[in-house]
């Protein structure tokens, strides 16, 4: 005779102290009512509201390098209950990767955004303020709704036809200390995030040399016996003077150098205005929409134009009046030459990033427009979805990308996210978040086979994607 697990019994708005009318007995528990029927492309797409967790939680990492496919894992898993070896009944599944070779696994990853809770009619799956995700078996009638949406199938069926899932157990998972090879890991990852210690430093030091110490604009400077010019400043001053200065070519062929090696980091590390949005956006909400028309990432080749087409026709630098980058680093002293109201394009641009971080840099600016035309070309490039990448079950690189070029769509599909070098800014923002180093920078050599530049995801994503705080 097997014994049955009693059924526990959920709060019930009946007053504790309230007795049941003589001669009635009272149920062992409400009948729970099922959720309303929901659509699936609802049920397999991301939602808005997704938990992020103050302090990086500990995951369960595959090594699929180090995995011989010994299947030690599974029997000590499915053996928790029993003390036995018990491979069936496990919470995860090993097999072998032909293609490939070597082995994968099949294990929850505890989505920040869970697929399975979404599906399930009952309500028996949860987030755990620890990360955890969980099944109620007191809930739960083994439907298997719960394992069609998994993006990875991690629900399992057990011997006796339940479901069941790695609940990390309780926060010492047995497979990753029985593993002899240490394939398996239960980690938080890397524990000092020192990019974002180096990147902040410097770029207040920039904005301190551009706008405070070399007092002028950052359209044109002297260092040492070398020029530096603005290339889009540059651009406007051919096309209204009509004349083709090397010298000035020179100049500004040195940003454009440095984006052909390293990507537009004058972007993400150097650009005074750059600093003054990575700042407003520690404060202001991202929770506006732009219209499709705004937001296009192909806007700022036409004001690059514009601005070109403009010069010609006035004879003057036209852009440059108005270009938040010039606007401030003329803004110390007695540079501004139309005083306050040139200042008054700095609050105006930067309302932007209500729909966005960065929604200048990513559709307006035409010096990133400059740099981007090289930067297609460029010799470094990040690449996320490595082995180690956990894709759906974590996404905090889309989420701290502040130029929105990861795609959460590819991560939450469990896809590797192909990342534009010519709207990357190179801020390694991702790189740095990247709890387990799945995120890369990777050198392109002339001939590699690898193509120029991937594909934007898209122009216009929601305001809940835009990314996070760094």
């Amino acid at each position: 005779m097997t014994q049955t697990n009693p059924i526990p019994t959920p709060p019930s708005s009946v007053p504790p102290d309230a007795a049941a009318p003589p001669g009635e007995a009272r149920p062992l528990r409400e009948a729970r009512p099922l959720r309303e029927a929901r659509p699936l492309r609802e049920i397999v797409s991301p939602t808005a509201a997704r938990h992020r967790p103050g302090k990086r939680l500990n995951t369960l990492l595959f090594r699929p390098e180090r995995c011989t496919g010994c299947g030690l894992c599974q029997s000590v898993c499915g053996g928790r209950e029993s003390g036995l070896a018990a491979p069936d009944a496990a919470r995860l599944q090993v097999a072998g990767n032909v293609p490939r070779g070597g082995s994968f696994a099949v294990f929850c990853q505890h989505c920040l955004n869970p697929r399975c809770l979404a599906a399930c009619p009952q309500g028996a799956v949860s987030r755990q303020k620890d990360g955890t995700v969980r099944i109620h078996k007191a809930l739960c009638v083994n439907c298997g709704i719960c394992q069609q949406a998994c993006t990875e199938a991690a629900p399992l069926r057990g011997p006796a036809g339940d479901i069941r899932k790695c609940d990390l157990c309780d926060g010492d998972p047995a497979c990753a200390k029985a593993c002899p090879q240490q394939a398996l890991e239960y980690t938080g990852g890397k524990k000092l995030r020192w990019i974002r210690l180096l990147r902040w430093p410097t770029q207040a030091l920039a904005f301190l040399m551009l706008v405070v110490v070399l007092v002028g604009s950052v359209c044109s400077l002297s260092i040492a016996a070398f020029d530096i010019s603005c290339p889009a400043g540059v651009l406007q001053n051919i096309a209204s003077s009509r004349v083709l200065l090397l010298t000035s070519v020179g100049a500004a062929a040195v940003l454009l150098v440095l984006a052909f090696a390293l990507g537009r980091a004058f972007c993400g590390w150097i650009c005074p205005f750059g600093f003054i949005l990575d700042l407003a956006d520690t404060v202001l909400p991202q929770k506006l929409r732009l219209p499709a028309l705004v937001a296009n990432r192909n806007n700022k080749y036409g004001v690059l134009l514009g601005a070109a087409a403009a010069s010609a026709a006035t004879g003057n630098q036209s852009f440059c009046t108005v270009c938040p980058i010039g606007v401030v680093c003329r803004s110390y002293g007695v540079q501004s030459t139309l005083g306050g109201a040139e200042l008054a394009v700095i609050p105006l641009i930067a309302s932007l990033d209500t729909g966005g971080k960065r929604s200048w840099c990513r559709y307006f600016c035409p010096v990133g427009a400059m740099f981007a035309l090289f930067s297609r070309f460029g010799l470094l490039h990040i690449e996320i979805g490595a082995d180690r990448c956990k894709k759906f079950s974590c996404k905090r690189c889309a989420d701290v990308c502040p130029v929105g070029v990861i795609s959460e769509q590819a991560l939450q599909a469990g896809e590797k996210p192909l990342i534009s070098r010519a709207e990357c800014i190179a801020c390694l923002r991702c790189v740095d978040i990247c709890p387990h180093k799945a995120a890369k920078v990777r050198l392109r050599l002339p001939g590699s086979g690898k193509p120029a530049d991937a594909p934007v995801h898209a122009a216009a994503a929601p305001a809940e994607s835009m990314g996070g705080r760094s």
